[in-house]
């Protein structure tokens, strides 16, 4: 994995995460090139010069997406648009969340993100689907060169990470003749920030609110839904589809089969005193406190004890839909072990395994040391999976 900041796993991962949702180094350089020091004079880093920086960032891209369509280019305000939400985005990740300033940065990032859907061609449709009371934000993504009811597949993402940054699986997703619909579901993006729902164990309620929504539709064909996710993802999908039949086909990056150890190893918890080992070089892309937040809970022990329900023993037998799972082998949050536990435990008849060594890239969480191949290994899969007369020999 590139370490932008060698002492700091966290803001590294950070640059990462934003390269891959649609920042451009150059721009990211540009803004981090000045926080090296900062990287390591905290436990935690100068999180006062990391938001500056990032939000001076989204703040300029949102001048120039301005200025381009005062001019009428729409093209280049979508694309200004989109990098700066994922800039805002990151102005926002790693501040208190109690601090009043998180919520400013977070609602420019969403309406940064609604410019850009609205200016793209063809644009992408924000969505709210009705969910117990509240709703579940999301954007549909339109196939390329479809007409007529056709497949989908739901994006969903990690821990503390959000529907925007699925928009790269999206996009090529679409481009193989594939519409998608991003959600963030409980504790996640702004379902957590806007709506106030928090994490849950049965994931397989906000993903049903989904596809009911979705089978409504006449775009979509009913017979041809897949899920694809990431990071905490691959916890939250292979439960959704253990009781979600509607769902043919699952790809997931970085599969959890048992989330409260992996956090247990990720955050040194020990009962009674909490978590050890929140620095700079503890595997996690957020704060401590975000992840209570995210859980809804005031402190470690009531977090510990809510996420015994995160698991998938005892559930992933229940899982028959095709599945995929792409892995790092130096995966920092959830070993390959976890992965090797759920290939294991479905009773999928289509089920593979892929690990990326460092060798070859991909090692790190969510192959984001090097995205591809992986990335077009599961679109690929997903394509294959979805089509109107899927192969029955592909294992």
């Amino acid at each position: 994995m590139f370490f932008y900041f060698p002492e700091n796993y966290r803001w590294s991962l950070a640059v990462l995460r934003a390269i891959a949702a649609g920042g451009l180094f150059g721009e990211i350089d540009w803004a981090c090139s000045r926080l090296k020091d900062a990287a390591r004079v905290q436990p935690s880093g100068d999180v006062e010069a990391w938001h500056r920086a990032w939000g001076e960032l989204g703040r300029q891209l949102e001048q120039s997406a301005a200025d381009a369509l005062s001019r009428g280019h729409r093209v280049s305000a979508s694309d200004f648009s989109l990098r700066a939400s994922v800039y805002h985005q990151w102005a926002e990740g790693l501040l208190d969340p109690d601090d009043p300033r998180a919520e400013l940065s977070y609602a420019k990032h969403l309406s940064c993100f609604e410019t850009f859907a609205r200016n793209r061609d063809p644009a992408i449709e924000l969505v709210d689907i009705p969910f117990e009371g509240s709703v579940i934000p999301a954007y549909l993504v339109p196939a390329v060169g479809r007409s007529g009811p056709g497949p989908v597949a739901l994006l969903s993402d990690g821990l503390d990470a959000n529907k925007e940054e699925m928009f790269y699986v999206a996009l090529n997703l679409a481009r193989r003749g594939i519409a998608t619909l991003a959600f963030d579901g409980p504790g996640q993006g702004s379902a957590l920030r806007v709506h106030g729902l928090t994490a849950r164990h049965d994931f397989e309620k906000p993903v049903t609110a989904c596809v009911d929504w979705l089978v409504q539709r006449q775009d979509v064909d009913p017979a041809r839904i897949g899920m694809v996710a990431a990071s905490w993802g691959g916890y939250y999908a292979p439960r959704a589809v253990a009781f979600e039949k509607r769902i043919k086909a699952c790809a997931v990056m970085g599969a959890v089969f048992d989330t409260h150890a992996c956090m247990v190893r990720r955050v040194g918890y020990v009962p009674g005193q909490g978590a050890t080992q929140l620095g700079n070089s503890a595997p996690l892309g957020t704060t401590g406190k975000q992840i209570l937040r995210i859980l809804g809970v005031p402190d470690w022990e009531n977090a510990f004890h809510k996420l015994e329900d995160f698991r998938l023993e005892g559930v992933a037998g229940r899982i028959d839909c095709d599945l995929f799972i792409v892995h790092g082998a130096n995966d920092r949050h959830a070993p390959p072990s976890e992965a090797q536990r759920l290939l294991e435990a479905v009773s999928s008849r289509h089920k593979q395994l892929r690990v990326f060594t460092e060798e070859e890239g991909g090692a790190a969480h969510v192959n984001l040391d090097r995205p591809e191949p992986a990335l077009s290994l599961v679109c690929d899969w997903m394509a294959e999976r979805l089509q109107e007369t899927a192969p029955n020999d592909h294992a």
